[in-house]
This record gives structure tokens, sequence and C-alpha cells, in this order.
């Protein structure tokens, strides 16, 4: 393909992001390149440049797409659930599982050493999007809040610790259901794997973190 078309391509850099999201899941982020990013994607060496400077700068731009793409999923789940906060924050974490489960690329890349490292070494760009106000953590600090706020978490607790420590057991949570290991350790216990998380966040709304 000539510099020409790779020029006129209806949607290369969307092209590029999907391909690299590909690549990622063979390859991990150690084996990906702008090189075969760019024969994957059908295109000439060159053409990527077009849209991203480096390998930073399209990791970046796959870190920031994800935080996006959470932040919406937690944000509309926020809205459409009603009931009391504690209710939110279960459905918050059904949604996180949902997004690793979908997205195990995107989440590997999002919080990783190599993704961040990416992002800070590429800085604010038009191209990878680093740079824009995409806190996917505040949806579930916001409704850690509120939670604290009508009583069902602890009101004592600093939020933002509170919060953290939330949500570091829904993502350990995900990335063993991912591996499979959830699945495996349940099944030599008799048990089924889902109902092994649903249990798990079971005693996150009822038990966990309340003073």
């Amino acid at each position: 393909m000539s510099d020409s078309d790779n020029y006129h391509h209806p949607d290369l850099r969307r092209t590029l992001l999907d391909e690299a999201l590909k690549l990622l899941r063979k390859e991990g982020i150690k084996g990906f390149s702008l090189r075969s990013l760019a024969a994957a994607s059908g295109v000439s060496h060159a053409a990527p440049y077009r849209h991203f400077g480096s390998k930073d700068a399209i990791l970046a731009a796959l870190l920031v797409e994800g935080h996006r793409l959470l932040a919406t999923k937690l944000l509309d789940v926020r809205e459409a659930r009603h009931g009391s906060a504690l209710d939110r924050l279960g459905a918050l974490g059904r949604a996180y599982l949902d997004f690793a489960r979908e997205n195990p690329e995107r989440l590997g890349l999002m919080f990783s050493r190599d993704g961040i490292k990416a992002a800070e070494e590429t800085g604010p760009d038009k191209d990878s999007g680093h740079g824009e106000n995409v806190d996917s953590f505040a949806p579930l600090e916001e409704t850690v809040r509120e939670c604290q706020a009508e009583g069902s978490l602890d009101p004592a607790a600093d939020t933002g610790v509170l919060s953290m420590a939330i949500w570091s057991l829904l993502h350990g949570l995900a990335l063993l259901r991912n591996e499979g290991i959830i699945d495996y350790m349940s099944r030599t216990r008799g048990a089924v794997g889902d109902d092994t998380v649903e249990g798990v966040l079971a005693f996150l709304r009822r038990d966990a973190f309340r003073g």
C-alpha cells in the first residue's frame, strides 16, 4: 500500500488502535512495535507516524481510552441504579468486573507499569489523548463517600484509603477471574466460579469496610 493510500485511509487512527489491542493480546507490551502494528494494519511502516510519534504514544492513547471507557461505564451505572448508596456500590463492583472480563488487554495496560510509564513519557499529546482529565477512580470514590454519609460504610474512615481498599479487592478479583484462577479454585472445592464471585461481592456489600 502506498503512502498516498495510507493518507486516505478512512480511519487510520481507529484501525491502528484496534490492531494494537490485538497485538498486545498476542505479543504483550514488550513484543509490541510500530513496525508490527503497521504490518498488521496493512499500511506502510511510515503510516502509523501520521498519528502516533512513538510506541509510547499509542500505548498512552490506549490507556487514556481505556480509562475513559471505564469511567463512562461506571458513571452510567451510578446514574441508572436506584436505591441506597450501598446498592450503587455493589452495582459498580459488578460493572468493574464486567469491564475487566470484556477488556482484559485494556485493563492490563491501564494498570501496568509500562502503560503508566508510556503515558508519563509521552506527556500531554493531542493524538494520544494523554493530558485529558479522565478519572475512572472518581465514580467509585464518590459512591464510597455517599456510603459513608448514609452510614453503610465507616464514616470516620479516610474516603480515599477506603476507596483504594475496595478497588484493590475488586481489581484483584477481576484479575484472578480473568486468569481462570477463581474458576479453578472453586472447582477444586466443589463450587462454581461465578457463585464464588457473587459471594465475594456479597461480602463486600454486607461485611467489608464497616465501622
